[in-house]
C-alpha cells in the first residue's frame, strides 16, 4: 500500500503540474486527474480478467451493463465486484465470438473471461472495464466442468438415476407442467397433447427457466407438483443458447428432479449438449413438443396392448367355444351310442315280453270266448221260453213280478205258458205244508 501511495505521488508530481496544493490538500478533480493518469499507466494496455456476471442490463442507448464478481460464492454477494461496459459499436465483435462458440450469450450466471481496458470514470468516481471481447472457450470449459462435477455429486450420492426408477403410470393422463406460462413451450406442449384426442388434464405451475432465479423457481414448482396427485411432471422450454439453458444444469434443479416422487419428463430446446435435468430426469425429449409425445406415445402403447388384449381374448374365447362344441359333439354322439347299447336290450327284453303277453291275451281271449259260448249254451238252456216249451208255466203279480209267495185273496195275477197269456183272481190258497180247505178252490178267468 505504501508502495502504490509512492507511485501515486510520484505520478502526481509530475510535469503535468497536477499536484497537491501547499497545505497536501486536493481538489476533487485533481485527485480523478491524477487516479486516471495512475490507472492508465499502470494498465496501458488491455488485460483478461474472468469472473461471474451479475445485474446483466441493456441500456436505452444500447449499450450492455453488468458486473463481474467472484464466482462460487452462492447467495453472498458482497465480496470484490467490477463493472464493466461493452458499448454498442463492440458487441458485434463479442457477439460473433460467442455465436461461433455454439450460441453463449452474456446472462447473470454466467462465468466468463473477457478482455477488456481499464478506466477510472471521474464522472462517477468509480473504476471500471471497458469490454472489448471475450474467451468462449472459458466459459464453455467452467459450463462443462460444472455439469460434470454436478453429475459426479449426483452419481455418488445415488440420486443420478433415482428419479428413473420411480414407476409410471400406465396411463398417465394427469400431467404436472412446469414452464413459463404463456410460452411457445407451453403452447407446444399442450397443443401436442390435445392433438392426440386423449383425455390428458394439465396443471400448469409456472416458472422461469432462465435468469438469477430461474433455479429456485424451477425447483419450487417441481416440490409443488410432486406434492400432489398427477402421474408424471413435464419440465420444459423453449430453444436458447447455453446460457439460456444454464438452469438446467444447476446443482439444486437437478436433485429437485432426482427426489420428485412423481416420473420428471424433460423437454428442453436444445440440440447440442445434454443438461443435466435431461440425465437425471426419468425420460428425456429434444424440445417440449417431443416430450409431450412421449406422454402420448405411452398413453397409445397402453391402447394398443389392451387392443390387442381384447383380441387375444376374444380368439381365446373362440378357439375354446369351438373346442367344447366339438367335445360336446363327440360327447353327443358317444352318448348317443352309449344310449343305443343300454336300450337295446331293454328293447329285446320289452318285445319279447310283448310277444309273450300277445300270445298270454290271445289264449284269455280262447278261453273267454270258449266260456262265453258255455255260458250262452247254459243260458239258452234256462231261458223261460225254454222252460215254457216244455210245459211250465209263469205266474206274475199285476206289476209284472214273479210269484214266489201266496199272494192276497182278490190279487189279480197272470199266468204265462208256451202258447198262452191269461189273468185269474185269487180267492184263496194254501202254502207248503199247510192243508187245502175242502170247500174252497182258484177260480181263473181268463
Amino acid at each position: 500500500m505504501s508502495r502504490a501511495l509512492d507511485s501515486f505521488g510520484n505520478n502526481a508530481a509530475g510535469s503535468d503540474g497536477g499536484a497537491a496544493q501547499p497545505d497536501g490538500t486536493w481538489s476533487v478533480a485533481e485527485l480523478a486527474a491524477a487516479i486516471g493518469r495512475t490507472i492508465q499507466q499502470a494498465f496501458s494496455s488491455e488485460i483478461w480478467v474472468r469472473g461471474e456476471i451479475i445485474g446483466c442490463s441493456v441500456a436505452a442507448s444500447g449499450h450492455i451493463y453488468f458486473s463481474l464478481i467472484e464466482p462460487g460464492r452462492g447467495n453472498d454477494r458482497r465480496g470484490a465486484r467490477m463493472r464493466v461496459a461493452l458499448f454498442k459499436g463492440r458487441q458485434r465483435f463479442v457477439n460473433r465470438d460467442l455465436a461461433a462458440a455454439g450460441g453463449l450469450t452474456l446472462d447473470d450466471g454466467i462465468e466468463v473471461r473477457i478482455r477488456a481496458e481499464v478506466e477510472y470514470y471521474a464522472a462517477s468516481g468509480q473504476v471500471q472495464l471497458i469490454m472489448s471481447g471475450v474467451d468462449p472457450h472459458f466459459t464453455l470449459g467452467v459450463l462443462a466442468a460444472d455439469r460434470e462435477r454436478t453429475l459426479a455429486e449426483l452419481a455418488a450420492s445415488g440420486l443420478l438415476r433415482r428419479n428413473a426408477a420411480v414407476p409410471l403410470s400406465a396411463v398417465p393422463l394427469r400431467v404436472g407442467l412446469v414452464t413459463a406460462a404463456g410460452s411457445a413451450a407451453h403452447a407446444d406442449f399442450v397443443h401436442e397433447l390435445e392433438a392426440s384426442g386423449y383425455a390428458f388434464e394439465v396443471l400448469l405451475c409456472d416458472a422461469r427457466v432462465q435468469g438469477a432465479t430461474a433455479e429456485a423457481d424451477l425447483v419450487a414448482a417441481l416440490r409443488t407438483l410432486g406434492g400432489i396427485d398427477v402421474d408424471a411432471i413435464a419440465l420444459v422450454r423453449g430453444g436458447g443458447d447455453r446460457a439460456d439453458l444454464l438452469a438446467f444444469d444447476l446443482a439444486g434443479v437437478a436433485k429437485a428432479i432426482a427426489l420428485c416422487p412423481v416420473p420428471v419428463f424433460c423437454g428442453v430446446g436444445h440440440e447440442i449438449d445434454i443438461s443435466v435435468a435431461d440425465q437425471v430426469a426419468h425420460t428425456a425429449a429434444k424440445t417440449p413438443t417431443a416430450c409431450a409425445a412421449v406422454l402420448v406415445a405411452h398413453v397409445a402403447a397402453f391402447e394398443a396392448r389392451l387392443a390387442q388384449a381384447r383380441l387375444g381374448l376374444e380368439r381365446a374365447a373362440l378357439r375354446e367355444t369351438a373346442s367344447a362344441a366339438s367335445r360336446l359333439a363327440a360327447a353327443r354322439g358317444g352318448l348317443g351310442l352309449a344310449a343305443q347299447r343300454r336300450l337295446s336290450e331293454p328293447r329285446v327284453r320289452l318285445q319279447s315280453a310283448r310277444l309273450r303277453l300277445a300270445h298270454q291275451v290271445q289264449s284269455c281271449i280262447i278261453r273267454a270266448r270258449g266260456q262265453l259260448r258255455s255260458a250262452i249254451a247254459v243260458m239258452e238252456a234256462v231261458k223261460p221260453e225254454r222252460t215254457l216249451a216244455r210245459g211250465f208255466s209263469i205266474t206274475r203279480t199285476a206289476d209284472g213280478r214273479i210269484v214266489s209267495e201266496m199272494p192276497a185273496a182278490g190279487d189279480t195275477i197272470t199266468t204265462q205258458t208256451h202258447h198262452a197269456a191269461f189273468a185269474s183272481t185269487v180267492l184263496n190258497g194254501t202254502t207248503r205244508g199247510q192243508a187245502a180247505p175242502d170247500d174252497e178252490g182258484t177260480d181263473a178267468d181268463g
